[in-house]
C-alpha cells in the first residue's frame, strides 16, 4: 500500500511540474502595449511569450562589479540573450492559440560576440 501511494505521489508531482519549459534565445521585439516579447529561440524559429506583473526578472552580471540585480519589463531590450521558464496556459476561447507565459526571465549582461 505504501509503495502504491509513493508511486502515485511521484507520478502526480511529475505531471504537475511538466508544464514548465525552458526557453533560451535572443529578444527580437519588445511589445510594451501588451507586455509581450518575441524571442528568436536557439531551438529554431520565433516564439512570443507573455510577461505578467509577477514574472521574476533577474539580470545576471548587470550591477556594480558584475553583481546580479532584479529587473523590470523596461530592462528587457531587443538583442538581449535570455533564459526563461515558461508555461502554457489554457486559451480563452477554443480556437485561440495559447501564448506561453513567462514565470521567470534571466537576461545576461556580459559582452556579446557581435
Amino acid at each position: 500500500m505504501k509503495k502504491m501511494f509513493f508511486l502515485a505521489a511521484c507520478l502526480s508531482s511529475t505531471i504537475l511540474l511538466a508544464d514548465s519549459v525552458k526557453l533560451e534565445g535572443t529578444i527580437a521585439q519588445v511589445y510594451d502595449n501588451n507586455k509581450t516579447l518575441l524571442i528568436d529561440s536557439v531551438y529554431g524559429g520565433q516564439i512570443a511569450i507573455k510577461v505578467l506583473p509577477n514574472t521574476e526578472i533577474e539580470m545576471d552580471d548587470c550591477g556594480i562589479f558584475g553583481t546580479d540585480k532584479e529587473g523590470t519589463f523596461k530592462d528587457l531590450k531587443q538583442g538581449d540573450f535570455l533564459e526563461s521558464k515558461i508555461f502554457y496556459g489554457m486559451p480563452i476561447s477554443p480556437n485561440a492559440p495559447a501564448i506561453p507565459v513567462a514565470r521567470k526571465i534571466e537576461i545576461q549582461c556580459y559582452k556579446k560576440a557581435y
